[in-house]
């Protein structure tokens, strides 16, 4: 066999090989395979490690805690303002002090008493004259010469002169002034302690000037709460509150709110919310620092989750709704008040209902990624 005849016969094997291929092999799978479906379940490994709470019904609390101070019930102060113009000789008492009623604060001396003391005199010596003057008249009068309007007129004149008087020695006990000496007293109008003392000797003084002592008995004392802008909303008149105080931690002492202030402070930021206190023993004292927790609960019930558990996002709130590993859903939340760790809501929750509580952004990152 030449060569020419060698390649044709293999040739035409290979072609015969290739047609019994053909015919006795499967026919070649031409269409694509689908992507498999993405599973809707969380993995084993992410519900293991979850956390859930049961969304449970609470009457609706509203609590807080606020600093504060005790302070001197003003209510209850006395202030003490010069009745005079002059010089501060002489100080008796300090801050702090406790005094009696009457007790002598202070010693002023004034160029004004010398005044008060001619008008005084001249007084004096006007009612000497109408006595004299009214005497007279009555003689006059009995013996008719004098018609009965004269006699009243003498007794009118005297009546004025004695008022002139009567007025002056009560000036003279305003103002303190004793003996012939050109200098009057401060005294304390009630027993109590001075909580403000604002002069000291050698200061000059006018009548107009602001007070200068504030006395106050401190049986009761106010306790005033400074609460911020973002509570005033939670916080009402009529609200019981505990107060304790640095220097007596262990002291737990039960009042109420009595006032709202109707300002906000420009430079704190906060409102006043007033608390009376009873104080018999003087133990709490004004400027000490005070803490008052407020927890109030009232009678509506509504859901409530821990404030841990909430998602917020976009300016909304959500929290993640678990029933099992392939029942997980996102709720938008509508809130009433926040209480410390508990968040009370109006809706998007249901009384037995489970949500994530450790954990729960992860799959609300997860949920949002799938969607």
């Amino acid at each position: 066999m030449n060569a020419l005849k060698f390649k044709n016969a293999i040739s035409a094997g290979l072609f015969s090989c290739l047609i019994l291929l053909a015919g006795c092999g499967d026919p070649i799978e031409t269409e694509i395979a689908e992507d498999p479906v993405s599973d809707p379940c969380l993995p084993s490994a992410m519900v293991e490690k979850l956390t859930t709470e049961e969304v449970v019904e609470e009457p609706v609390s509203r609590s807080l805690s606020l600093p504060g101070e005790i302070a001197v019930n003003n209510d209850r102060v006395f202030r003490v303002h010069p009745t005079a113009g002059g010089i501060v000789t002489h100080v008796n008492v300090r801050l702090g002090d406790r005094v009696s009623k009457g007790q002598v604060l202070a010693t002023v001396q004034s160029p004004d008493i010398a005044e008060f003391k001619r008008d005084k005199q001249s007084a004096l010596a006007d009612k000497s004259i109408a006595k004299r003057n009214l005497s007279l008249a009555q003689s006059l009068y009995e013996s008719g010469v004098y018609s009965q309007r004269d006699l009243l007129e003498a007794q009118s004149t005297l009546e004025r002169a004695e008022s002139e008087v009567e007025r002056l020695r009560e000036q003279q006990k305003v103002l303190g002034i004793e003996g012939e000496q050109e200098s009057y007293t401060l005294r304390a109008p009630e027993s109590g302690f001075v909580v403000e003392r604002n002069i000291n000797p050698g200061l000059s003084m006018r009548s107009d000037d602001p007070h200068a002592f504030k006395i106050s008995d401190l049986r009761d004392i106010w306790v005033v709460a400074n609460v911020s802008e973002s509570d005033i909303r939670n916080v009402r008149r009529g609200d019981t509150v505990t107060i304790s105080t640095l220097a007596f931690p262990d002291l737990r002492l039960e009042g109420e709110i009595v006032r709202l202030s109707s300002a906000i402070d420009p430079g704190r930021r906060t409102m006043e919310a007033i608390i009376e206190l009873p104080n018999p023993d003087f133990q709490l004292k004004p400027g000490m620092f005070a803490n008052i927790e407020l927890n109030v609960k009232e009678t509506e019930v509504l859901p409530v989750i821990s404030s841990g558990s909430l998602i917020f996002d976009n300016n909304e709130y959500y929290a993640v709704v678990f029933e099992d590993a392939c029942n997980v859903e996102i709720r938008k939340l509508n809130i009433h008040s926040r209480t410390g760790q508990r968040t009370f809501l109006n809706s998007g929750l249901q009384p037995g209902e489970h949500v994530v509580s450790s954990r729960h952004i992860l799959v609300y990152n997860k949920l949002t990624e799938s969607q």
